[in-house]
C-alpha cells in the first residue's frame, strides 16, 4: 500500500470503514480486520500496525465487556450473560475494525505525500500546510519531549510526579509554540497568504494500479452494500 497513491490508500479505508458500518455484521468486521491487518503489515513489515490496533482497541473492549456482558437474558455465570457477551464482541469487532483501517492507511501514507496530494487538489496550499503540520504534531512532540528529558538528566535533575509540570510538559508547549511560530514568520515571509502563482512540490505518483483501484474499489464497495440491503 505504500506505493499507492495517497487518494487511493484514503479511498481503501474509507471502503473498509463504510462496509463496516453498513453491512454491521460480525463475518464483515472480521473480513474488513483481517484484510486491513494483512495490509498493515505488508507495508510497514512488522507487526506495529497489529499490536497497535490490539493496544487502541483494549480499552474499548473492557468497556464494552462492562457496559453490556451483565444485562442480557440468558445468564451464564454471575454478572454474564450469554447474549450480552455476543454483543460486547461483535461491538468489538467492528471497533478493531474501524480503528485497523484507519491504523493500516497511516502507516501505508506519509506526510509528505499528503502535503503534495492537497497542495494540487481543490483543498489549496493553505489546507496542505494546515493538515501536513497536524500530523506532524506528534513527532515533533516526541523530539520535543526527548529533547527537553535529555537536558534535565544532562542538569543532573530527577524528575518526580511534583516537578513534571514545570519540568517537562511547560517546556515541551513552550518549544512546540515557539517552533509553530517560528515557521510562521518564515511563511509569511515568504508571502504564504499572497494570492498568485507559487512553487509546486513534486507531485506524487499516481499509477495506473492506483487509479483503476481508486474507481473499482468504491464501485465494488457500493454493490455489496446494495445486495446486502436489497
Amino acid at each position: 500500500m505504500s506505493r499507492l497513491h495517497p487518494a487511493t490508500v484514503v479511498t481503501i479505508a474509507a471502503c473498509g470503514w463504510i462496509l463496516t458500518l453498513a453491512l454491521n455484521t460480525p463475518a464483515a468486521s472480521a473480513s474488513v480486520l483481517l484484510i486491513a491487518l494483512i495490509c498493515g503489515t505488508a507495508s510497514t513489515r512488522n507487526a506495529s500496525v497489529a499490536l497497535t490496533t490490539v493496544a487502541l482497541s483494549a480499552p474499548a473492549a473492557l468497556s464494552m465487556l462492562v457496559i453490556h456482558a451483565p444485562y442480557g437474558e440468558t445468564p451464564v455465570a454471575p454478572l454474564l450473560t450469554a447474549d450480552g457477551l455476543a454483543l460486547a464482541g461483535s461491538l468489538t469487532l467492528r471497533f478493531c475494525a474501524l480503528m485497523a483501517c484507519f491504523i493500516a492507511a497511516m502507516a501505508a501514507l506519509r506526510i509528505a505525500d499528503i502535503a503534495k496530494w492537497l497542495q494540487i487538489s481543490r483543498a489549496g496550499h493553505k489546507v496542505a500546510y494546515v493538515v501536513g503540520s497536524s500530523l506532524q504534531t506528534l513527532p515533533q512532540g516526541a523530539h520535543a519531549w526527548r529533547c527537553v528529558r535529555d537536558a534535565n538528566q544532562l542538569a543532573g535533575i530527577t524528575i518526580t510526579w511534583r516537578s513534571t509540570i514545570s519540568r517537562v510538559i511547560i517546556p515541551v508547549i513552550a518549544r512546540l509554540l515557539i517552533q509553530g511560530t517560528q515557521r510562521g514568520q518564515a511563511l509569511a515571509a515568504i508571502g504564504f497568504d499572497q494570492e498568485g502563482q507559487r512553487s509546486l512540490l513534486r507531485p506524487v505518483a499516481d499509477s495506473r494500479l492506483s487509479r483503476v483501484l481508486r474507481l473499482l474499489i468504491p464501485l465494488v464497495c457500493l454493490a455489496v452494500v446494495i445486495i446486502r440491503w436489497i
